[in-house]
């Protein structure tokens, strides 16, 4: 029996007879508790197992609506990203539809609609109001027209003077346009930047001037034009004499001011057409197009002179330069910008070279003189490397014991052939080139080393004089050169004698000073050259470590029969003596001249009428000769 039966029965109280009585009644009964209590439990089980599927299937909606409010959190970062990231990437986005309305634009672009009060529809007709030139839209559908899916690229100048780049990409899905995209970025800034870097490489810095590149440019312009109209066009080369010196006393700044200003006057002179450029330190072109006559040439030349060598005040102070001005015509003197360019540089030099503020005309022995030059120039090097040079020596004279002291050392070049080349052919153009430190090296070597040798010899001593040109005495390479040969020689230093002539002040004085006082350190000892031939100063006399004082021949040759010359060579000589300077005088040629320096107290005295230059194996044989007798 069902136990749930069994217990309603006992709580009926139910005797045993009626339980036997319906027996199968009860059975029946119990049976069909039996059944349902079966299909409970299986409800039950199958109620247990559809709560656990609900628990599960709302655990996975539960899982999955958290997984998508990450992915809608996840999704509206990005936007947000995106759409930071296409406001700040600093250019203009927009994109279009396939009608060329916009879809969408960041903030650059939309700030750029409203400062030309734009709308948002027709895009290409709406940006065209707002470019300078042109019509782009037009372009930008002809292109597209022909391949809707190129890329493109640009540059469009703005209504506001503002410049813009602009690129732009299809849109595509699975392969078919839907779009495109525009991105216009604002350039202005990199255009001045380039038009900064233009202007630098075409033009000098300091002037504004124009620099050689683009003379030529113009040069060339020039001639194409003077060619077709059959007209002259002039090239002058202006080059300032004596402006190192501005440069050396009032520095590199003081020079730049009045270089400034000297354009500026320059300028004054020039019509509007002509070109001025700076090609180099103080070297100055001009163009001049469309001459009608040499004589206007020569007018705007002299001008030129004019106006430059006027006075100009730079840090308060006076200041004085002039120019040479070469000359080139076209098309008589070139036809190209090159060789005129070249040929009024030559002419130029030939100013230069003939007292300086001045002009000169191109001519042809120019070139032939220039050619000449340049064959010296590589005969000499060739010499150099060959020691085709050769030193020679002149004696110098005690005037009050009539005995060779020393002499001057000279330079000489015998080709193999056995060719004399005068030195001043040679030395200027060694100069000029840098040859002369080669050669002056030279000289310092071969002077100490025949000291030397008569010092062994047991000969007195004896002094020599070697010339420094002012490349040489600029050159701290060079000086360190004679301490060291001296240094490493068995000499006294007060043999050596540097002859140095008056051009030399005109630089840097304090930097000679300086120099000298090195030198000296050494014995080393100091000679003016030519006194009273170029810029005579008593100034650096009293200033500068000199020793001995040269008078020029040219203020001896008259002074015989020429009372003035004989008063100016006599105030030289006593100036020298009041400032304790030995006084050499050179260039004594006959006896009356050696008697006339002799007479006023002049130390010594070279000449040819005591000695020619010699070989230096010459004036040992001399020397010898001379310590034997005594």
């Amino acid at each position: 029996m069902h136990k749930l039966l069994a217990r309603q029965l006992k709580r009926s109280k139910v005797d045993e007879s009626f339980v036997q009585e319906y027996t199968d009644i009860i059975s029946r009964v119990s049976d069909a508790y039996e059944l349902n209590e079966r299909e409970i439990n299986i409800l039950e089980r199958s109620l247990f197992i559809t709560s656990n599927e609900l628990n599960e299937r709302n655990d996975l909606l539960k899982n999955q609506l958290n997984e998508l409010s990450d992915t809608q959190q996840q999704l509206e970062h990005s936007i947000s990203v995106l759409n930071a990231t296409f406001d700040a990437i600093g250019e203009q986005v927009t994109v279009l539809d396939l009608k060329g309305n916009v879809v969408s634009a960041n903030i650059m672009a939309r700030e750029f609609f409203e400062r030309f009060n734009l709308d948002a529809y027709n895009y290409f007709s709406q940006i065209d109001k707002v470019i300078k030139k042109g019509n782009k839209s037009a372009d930008i559908i002809a292109q597209l027209k022909a391949d809707s899916k190129q890329a493109l690229s640009g540059e469009f100048e703005s209504i506001d003077d503002k410049h813009y780049s602009y690129r732009s990409l299809p849109q595509l899905k699975n392969g078919q346009l839907i779009g495109r995209v525009f991105c216009i970025r604002d350039i202005s800034v990199e255009k001045e930047h380039e038009e900064i870097i233009h202007f630098q490489a075409y033009h000098d810095a300091l002037t504004g001037l124009a620099n050689r590149q683009l003379f030529m440019d113009r040069l060339e312009h020039s001639l194409t034009l003077a060619r077709r109209d059959d007209s002259m066009t002039a090239v002058l080369f202006l080059d300032l004499d004596n402006f190192k010196r501005v440069n050396d006393t009032e520095g590199h700044k003081g020079g730049d001011e009045l270089l400034i200003k000297m354009v500026e006057r320059i300028n004054h002179r020039l019509r509007e057409q002509d070109t001025l450029a700076r090609i180099g330190g103080d070297e100055f072109v001009i163009l001049v197009e469309l001459v009608k006559s040499k004589n206007n040439i020569e007018n705007l030349c002299e001008a030129l002179l004019e106006t430059i060598s006027k006075e100009f005040i730079i840090n308060g102070r006076p200041q004085y330069v002039s120019s040479s001005i070469g000359i080139a015509l076209y098309p008589q003197d070139g036809i190209t910008p090159d060789s005129l360019l070249s040929n009024a540089d030559m002419a130029m030099y030939d100013a230069k070279n003939n007292g300086k503020n001045a002009y000169r005309f191109y001519h042809r022995k120019l070139e032939a003189h220039a050619r000449e030059q340049m064959d010296i120039e590589r005969e000499l090097r060739k010499a150099i490397n060959n020691q085709e040079l050769e030193i020679y020596l002149q004696p110098k004279i005690g005037l009050d014991c009539n005995q060779i002291l020393g002499a001057e050392v000279l330079m000489r070049w015998f080709t193999a052939s056995g060719e004399s080349i005068p030195p001043d052919l040679f030395i200027p153009i060694a100069e000029s080139t840098g040859l002369i430190k080669k050669i002056g090296e030279f000289a310092i070597s071969s002077a100490i080393s025949l000291l030397e040798q008569w010092q062994l010899e047991g000969i007195a001593p004896l002094k020599l004089a070697v010339n420094l040109s002012i490349i040489e005495f600029q050159d701290e390479h060079f000086i360190d050169y004679i301490i060291e040969s001296i240094s490493n020689s068995s000499i006294s230093g007060d043999q050596l004698i540097i002859e140095l002539t008056e051009s030399i002040f005109m630089e840097n004085k304090e930097k000679m000073s300086k120099t000298m006082h090195k030198l000296k350190h050494y014995g080393v000892a100091f000679a003016l050259d030519d006194f009273g031939k170029g810029y005579s100063s008593f100034s650096y006399l009293q200033l500068l470590p000199i020793d001995y004082l040269k008078i020029d021949k040219s203020f001896l040759q008259n002074v015989i029969t020429d009372e003035q010359s004989a008063a100016i060579a006599k105030c030289i000589i006593d100036i020298g003596h009041n400032l304790d300077l030995a006084i050499i005088a050179e260039g004594i040629e006959d006896q009356e001249t050696l008697d006339y320096v002799s007479k006023t107290h002049c130390e010594m005295a070279q000449g040819f009428f005591m000695y020619r230059p010699m070989p230096s194996d010459s004036f040992t044989k001399l020397i010898r000769k001379n310590s034997h007798a005594k």
